[in-house]
């Protein structure tokens, strides 16, 4: 049995306003220094490692915010004694503090995980880009590799057009390309040409039925063709396969959750907010709302009894602080 894990939902808190715009101030300025060093995670890493570096990201963040603030404290001192005492070349100024500098790593950090899922691209192009390769992910033909790379610039830039123009010539010179197909899948996909991106995907498997980003990502597109009967077939595909990745039991929990089918999409939802917790991956905030989410539905249904069930059968303690 897996150890009990607690989960804390705040309904609402009151706070004194000045507090309140110090701290969001805060959790801004080190969201958008931690954004810029995820930006430059390795995405051929595995999740656990970018999950890793991105707890790394934020806390290093954090502290220099903290280490900058103290020091501009110190700042402040040095210039109260010029202004009041005056100063010369000569003249050396003696700081005291009355107190230690304590830094904090893990202040607000659940604050900052939450502003940079809301807040960063970066975030959410590293954690679900997985470059896991298998024996026919690359080519080794030079002109298949050459629209790949020239596919890639195009997607980089944001130019989907033209990726698919040359993911579409990379797969013409090898057919068993699949990274190839995947980019080309992707690329409608930002093109909303879901049709067109399942069939890519579809190509993808053909090569590799284990190939995590088709799996995954064919799932996400039935669901934005609101094709939901074969989404939740894909999702579940990719959890058998996957076990312990979350997404699978995340995306599973959403459809549920948009199905009005609390039950199950409360047990999946637990699962995935395990599972990123494990891994300390900052998607446990998203995976976190909605479970609350559940929780407000079901109490308006009246069945807050089945909510306690299902979390105590997954030993999920849930805490609510007003």
């Amino acid at each position: 049995m897996k150890q009990a894990i607690t989960l804390i939902l705040c309904l609402f808190t009151v706070l004194n306003y000045a507090q309140v715009e110090q701290r969001l101030d805060k959790i801004k300025k080190v969201s958008e220094q931690a954004c810029e060093c995820i930006a430059k995670i390795d995405l051929d890493k595995s999740k656990k490692e970018k999950s890793k570096d991105i707890k790394t990201c934020i806390q290093s963040a954090s502290m220099g915010y903290q280490i900058e603030n103290s020091l501009l404290g110190s700042l402040e001192k040095a210039m109260d004694s010029i202004k009041k005492d005056g100063i010369s070349k000569s003249d050396t100024i003696a700081v005291t503090s009355d107190r230690n500098i304590v830094i904090n790593v893990s202040e607000n950090y659940e604050e900052i995980e939450e502003y940079l899922y809301d807040n960063c691209p970066a975030l959410k192009a590293i954690y679900f880009t997985d470059n896991t390769e298998s024996e026919n992910s690359k080519s080794d033909k030079k002109k298949a590799l050459k629209y790949y790379e020239k596919g890639q610039s195009a997607f980089a830039n944001q130019n989907y057009v033209e990726a698919v123009v040359q993911f579409s010539k990379a797969v013409k010179k090898d057919k068993k390309f699949a990274f190839a197909w995947d980019n080309l899948g992707y690329s409608y996909r930002k093109l909303d040409n879901y049709k067109q991106a399942i069939k890519c995907y579809q190509e993808s498997l053909e090569i590799d039925p284990k190939g995590k980003m088709p799996l995954m990502n064919i799932a996400v597109a039935y669901q934005l063709n609101n094709d939901l009967k074969n989404a939740i077939q894909a999702y579940k595909n990719y959890r058998d396969i996957y076990e312990n990745d979350p997404e699978g039991f995340y995306g599973l929990g959403h459809i549920y959750y948009l199905q009005k089918d609390f039950e199950p999409a409360l047990v999946n939802m637990i699962k995935a907010y395990r599972l990123y917790t494990e891994m300390n991956s900052p998607y446990n905030i998203d995976a976190q709302k909605h479970i609350g989410f559940i929780y407000q539905e079901m109490k308006q249904l009246d069945k807050l009894e089945d909510f306690n069930r299902i979390t105590k059968e997954n030993n999920l303690d849930v805490n609510f602080e007003e």
